[in-house]
């Protein structure tokens, strides 16, 4: 495979993306010219647009092995890297696990979308059984527990998530607020500061923080 030493390739290809929001054909250049391995890299070091470019192609190709990559992407110097980065790392937490397992957790956010909260605990129980090691399945079942205020088992499977995604940003807001609901109030102080290590420019997790270090004193 051709890994081009710059990066300009990337950008109008990126451009090009942005004014026809053809996702297949934007995979297909990238993967013919840049390793998963290069676009890493450029997330590191490249130009502002280099890394955006970067960070849009590993959301869309990205195997879960990027992950620690994007998630450092969310403290780049760049907040509009920082937002890509975000949805990156969203992208590549649902799709990591078999095309048949990958359905299975998007026909779960669907019904959680339809606020059937409980035949999505249903299906995701299948789909941990399934495959207990895809991080998103706990997610998306914490997220029905948690909306139906089942906020201890909430806190497991967003625990269970974060064994095998330590960078899942969503579990560990989660984690925090179900012990805000439980009144543990010392953990989700604890929880809050742990996701504003991964995400030192969100400034609500601050505001939170800030709030939450008052009431404690």
């Amino acid at each position: 495979m051709h890994e081009p030493a710059t990066s300009p390739l990337l950008v109008a290809y990126l451009e090009q993306f942005l004014q026809d929001r053809d996702d297949e054909a934007f995979r297909r250049r990238v993967a013919a010219r840049y390793s998963e391995a290069t676009l890493a890299r450029l997330v590191a070091t490249g130009s502002d647009d280099a890394r955006r470019a970067a960070v849009v192609a590993l959301g869309l190709i990205g195997s879960f092995e990027v992950n620690p990559v994007l998630s450092r992407a969310l403290r780049d110097r760049d907040p509009i890297v920082r937002r890509l980065a975000q949805s990156a790392l969203w992208a590549v937490w649902f799709r990591a696990d078999s095309p048949e397992n990958v359905a299975a957790l998007h026909q779960i956010a669907r019904l959680l979308d339809d606020d059937q909260a409980a035949e999505a605990i249903r299906r995701a129980d299948e789909l941990v059984a399934r495959s207990p090691r895809f991080a998103e399945a706990y997610n998306q079942r914490a997220i029905a527990y948690f909306n139906l205020g089942r906020y201890e088992e909430a806190a497991a499977d967003c625990c269970r998530t974060l064994e095998h995604n330590p960078f899942h940003t969503g579990a560990l807001a989660g984690l925090a607020k179900c012990y805000l609901e439980l009144g543990r109030m010392a953990e989700a102080l604890q929880t809050f500061r742990r996701a504003y290590e991964l995400q030192p420019y969100d400034e609500s997790l601050r505001e939170t923080i800030d709030v939450l270090e008052r009431v404690s004193r």
